[in-house]
């Protein structure tokens, strides 16, 4: 057992009530049958988590299985809260945040031509601005084998406060992205057909006319802040941990940030809110470490919980 790793799971058990709550509210289901796949490997990794817990004791097998688990459901969960914020149909407020990127100065059409000039240019920021969710799964993994355990429990802690953030905050600043708005091509021509636009999903929970959500094709539906932002901004913060992934991290995420208002449709005060929601998700993740842990030193001694390099075996 690690530090705070039962904070994690008390998150989770929060964003599953929440969802559990504003699906109800909302009118929403989910169709539990659509992605059988999905539960079928939770199950296993519960599976193998209690065989290297009881039977054959691996604490870094242990950890990997159980910290996969739970970066799976904070990102269902978190995800689902979204289509329940989108449902709530407040009014777009897509005019108020383009005015807002013209108060800061930022300009979006010669923005978009530095990327059009530059396909080579473009090609990197889209792929890395994809590489958001294959780092959900493989950050964890690098942070367990490079002995970072409770930096790995706080990066699911913010992260499940990052995405408890950017639903409450959806629900009062709803918007259909910058491209819809404007009316302009919605990226570059050579990477259109590797993105999928939101906006049927989006007017379908905003009109109440989708009521059961698939998990097999579940959507990034927030404009505003920006879960990009602060997601690649968590994972770079957890690397740091790391020096030889250090630089690489960093160089991966800034580039999938510079991304989000070409790919990812956003306004660039989205990319502004976003790094305000990791700030903030940082913030209470601390809190609530130092909350938790005069209770962890009760059930867990240093002997068993870190040895000197902060590894938790």
């Amino acid at each position: 057992m690690v530090r705070h790793a039962t904070l994690v799971w008390a998150l989770i058990a929060i964003m599953a009530t929440l969802t559990g709550v504003s699906f109800l509210l909302t009118g929403l289901s989910v169709a539990l049958g659509s992605n059988p796949a999905l539960f079928a490997f939770i199950g296993l990794l519960f599976t193998i988590n209690r065989f290297y817990r009881t039977v054959r004791i691996d604490h870094r097998l242990q950890t990997m299985s159980e910290c996969t688990t739970q970066i799976m459901l904070v990102l269902l969960f978190g995800i689902l809260l979204t289509y329940a914020a989108t449902a709530t149909n407040f009014p777009y407020r897509d005019a108020e945040l383009q005015i807002i990127d013209k108060l800061v100065g930022f300009e979006r059409r010669p923005y978009l031509k530095f990327f059009e000039a530059r396909p080579w240019l473009s090609d990197l920021i889209g792929y890395a601005y994809l590489a958001l969710l294959p780092q959900f799964a493989l950050v964890p993994l690098l942070l367990v084998a490079g002995g970072q355990v409770e930096r790995l429990n706080k990066l699911l802690l913010a992260i499940g406060c990052a995405l408890l953030l950017t639903s409450a905050i959806a629900v009062f600043v709803p918007a259909v992205d910058a491209f819809v708005y404007l009316d302009l091509a919605p990226m570059p021509a050579a990477e259109a057909a590797k993105f999928k636009t939101q906006v049927p999903t989006l007017e379908a929970l905003r009109a109440g006319t989708m009521h059961t959500i698939q998990l097999n094709d579940l959507e990034g539906l927030i404009t505003f802040p920006s879960f990009h932002t602060a997601g690649g901004l968590l994972l770079a913060w957890s690397m740091l941990a790391i020096p030889y992934l250090r630089w690489p991290a960093l160089a991966l995420n800034g580039a999938l940030i510079a991304a989000t208002p070409v790919f990812g449709a956003h306004y660039f005060i989205d990319v502004i809110g976003g790094t305000a929601v990791a700030a903030v998700s940082l913030a209470v993740t601390a809190w609530l470490c130092r909350l938790a842990w005069p209770a962890a030193v009760a059930t867990v001694t240093e002997s068993t919980a870190t040895n000197d390099d902060g590894r938790a075996f």
